[in-house]
This record gives structure tokens, C-alpha cells and sequence, in this order.
């Protein structure tokens, strides 16, 4: 009996974990900071995604928006519209992490792990980044790290490639990631409760 409750729980602990694989996953990820209309960063892009239609698993492609068009309404302004300020604040911290030349704010700004590269003229040294990283192990997502330091959500400032002008999702409905991690933290007490309780009874 005591051996059928004990895999009953592997059981219900290896279904209840299954959904936070892929949140668990370490696949390396290379971050866009761009902005709309910008033709190297549709050059990039274009790369960027026939390498993924070839190489599906070599990285994650993440497009953070921070220029997102021209006032339309005013055929005069030609200035840009910020898209999204935290995004800005973000783009301006992953360029001090890697060397500090704020002066280099310009886009595409492309980082994977802690390698930066501003422009898009020399994609195969990003290439070479992302296998090395993946060779070594070593690979720390510096841009989530900076971005959850700065209490900032990443998915309120990322977009699809092509995706309306100013179509900026709000950040209030892109907050399930803390509330995965407060379901997981419940169903891994649960789980703990349970084999320490099939424990004590195994021991009477």
C-alpha cells in the first residue's frame, strides 16, 4: 500500500511540473531593442529569422520595442515617439552593463547573455556568441536580469515583428509569470507535505 501512495505522488508531482518545463528552459536569448521603421533593424530581422526557420533551437528571438513611430497626425514632426519608456530605461542599462558608452543609444541594439553589439553589420560574431554560450554553459540572461531588477516586465514592451505603430501592450496584463512561480512555490509545498507525511507513515 505504502508503495502504490508513493508513486501516486511521483505521479502527481511529475503532472504537476510538466506546465513549468518550458518556464524552467535556459535556451539562450537574444534581445532586439529597436525601432519601427528602422531598416537595420528589418535587416537584422530578416536574418535573424530565416537563421531560425533553419535553426529552430539555436535561440530565442526578443523584440523590445522602444521607438515605435512618427506623430502621423502632424505631417511637420518628424521625431520619434518613445513606445515605451521602461523600454528605453532598459536598452540605456543593458549598454552600461556591457560598457558603459551610453553615447551609443541606437538601434538595433542586439545582446545576448552579456555580449552587445549596436548595428546590425556583424550578425556572425552573434552567431558565434550564442554557440559559445551553449558550449559553455555559462550563459546568464543579463537583459531579464536587469529588467527584473528594475521591476520591469519585458513581455509590456516586447512585439511581434511587423506589429502595429504604438501597439504597446500594457504591463498590467502581463504580470502571470509572478503568479506561475507563487502556483508553483504552492504545489511544490504540497508535494513536500505529502512525501514527508507518506514518511512518518511509513516509519509507524
Amino acid at each position: 500500500m505504502k508503495k502504490i501512495l508513493l508513486s501516486l505522488v511521483t505521479l502527481v508531482a511529475l503532472f504537476a511540473l510538466m506546465p513549468f518545463a518550458k518556464a524552467v528552459d535556459n535556451k539562450v536569448k537574444l534581445y532586439m531593442f529597436t525601432k519601427n521603421g528602422c531598416s537595420a533593424c528589418e535587416y537584422a530581422f530578416t536574418e535573424f529569422e530565416e537563421r531560425l526557420e533553419e535553426y529552430p533551437d539555436e535561440f530565442e528571438l526578443v523584440n523590445i520595442e522602444v521607438w515605435c513611430g512618427t506623430d502621423y497626425t502632424n505631417p511637420n514632426n518628424t521625431e520619434w515617439i518613445l513606445g515605451n519608456e521602461e523600454a528605453f530605461d532598459l536598452m540605456q542599462k543593458a549598454i552600461e552593463y556591457a560598457d558603459g558608452d551610453t553615447t551609443r543609444l541606437a538601434t538595433p541594439t542586439i545582446m545576448v547573455g552579456d555580449f552587445l553589439q549596436v548595428g546590425a553589420n556583424d550578425l556572425d560574431a552573434l552567431y558565434d556568441k550564442i554557440d559559445a554560450f551553449k558550449k559553455d554553459k555559462k550563459y546568464k540572461d543579463v537583459v531579464a536580469e536587469l529588467a527584473e531588477e528594475a521591476n520591469y516586465y519585458i513581455s509590456s514592451m516586447t512585439k511581434p515583428h511587423g506589429a502595429a505603430n504604438c501597439d504597446i501592450i500594457p504591463a498590467e496584463n502581463n504580470e502571470g509569470g509572478k503568479y506561475d512561480l507563487i502556483i508553483f512555490v504552492s504545489v511544490m509545498v504540497v508535494l513536500v507535505g505529502g512525501f514527508a507525511g507518506l514518511i512518518i507513515i511509513s516509519k509507524k
